[in-house]
């Protein structure tokens, strides 16, 4: 039946798709070594990568887990969510939750986060609020709280659980964390000059950067199981596509290693599901 999302796998009983997405993410946190971010509350798959990031490329990054507000932590078992207790395990301190907002809204602590959202358009503005008319909204969201950073931290990461048109559309409905707001020179007017915007975003069909001069969707990679027109027939926005895009990389074997010993060793995203359509 047309409407119903589909699991999205990977073609292999190597790795899930979560396990892809998550080792992806981690190999990109490079960029963010040395530096301070974090993650929301229903992370699961960045919550992975960032743990999994300090135990490879960015072994310097300071990170505190969502509304556990646990500093560094050092879980072996993979939470589904920051309000676990499990996220706060091995955590070097802690920071109470609205000190950790206040942060966030200065701009002066977090470099970098993870954002979703119900809706995302082709210039990276994410939609927690809800869908349709504020007065008689036909989808509520949860609310802004921390997406919001997107407007002051240095720049974020953008993921999304789910694939669809109703995802990925022309035009959010309303605007809870703010990616390039129109076009190239839409967000420095309004927002923090040191923030950025957003620099990759990571679904279960691919991996999309933004391109130079207009801050559109770009396709970066497509995730194995997948191609170019599985990623356009799924999306409800124009997205740049260069005449050569690769296939995300699968994870390594010492990556893979790492995971499922070092981070996920319940197996957490080999069970997770993440869809598309």
């Amino acid at each position: 039946m047309s409407g119903i999302p589909k699991i999205a796998e990977t073609g292999t009983d190597a790795y899930s798709m979560p396990e892809l997405m998550a080792v992806e993410m981690s190999r990109n946190l490079a960029y963010d070594n040395g530096t301070t971010g974090g993650v929301g509350t229903s992370a699961t798959i960045p919550m992975a990568a960032v743990r999994l990031a300090t135990l490879t490329v960015a072994p310097d990054i300071v990170w505190f887990c969502g509304a556990s507000a646990g500093i560094n932590p050092t879980f072996s078992e993979l939470p589904l969510s920051a309000h676990d207790p499990i996220a706060f395990v091995g955590a070097e301190a802690h920071v109470p939750m609205m000190r950790t907002v206040d942060m966030g809204m200065q701009g002066n602590i977090w470099n970098f986060g993870f954002n979703g959202g119900i809706q995302v358009d082709k210039h990276g503005n994410c939609n927690m609020i809800g869908i349709g008319p504020y007065e008689n909204l036909k989808v509520r969201g949860p609310g802004t709280v921390g997406v919001i950073w997107a407007a002051s931290m240095n720049h974020c990461y953008l993921y999304f659980n789910h694939h669809s048109r109703r995802t990925l559309v022309e035009k959010v409905d309303y605007i809870s964390s703010p990616g390039y707001l129109s076009d190239g020179s839409g967000r420095s007017p309004h927002l923090k000059p040191t923030s950025t915007g957003p620099r990759l975003v990571y679904t279960p069909l691919c991996v999309m950067d933004f391109t130079e001069d207009t801050k559109q969707l770009r396709l970066k990679s497509v995730n194995p199981g997948y191609t170019v027109q599985d990623v356009l027939d799924n999306s409800g926005c124009e997205i740049v596509v260069p005449d050569d895009v690769p296939a995300t990389r699968p994870p390594t074997e010492l990556e893979l290693m790492l995971l499922r010993t070092q981070v996920d060793r319940t197996g957490t995203l080999r069970t997770f599901q993440v869809t598309y359509g």
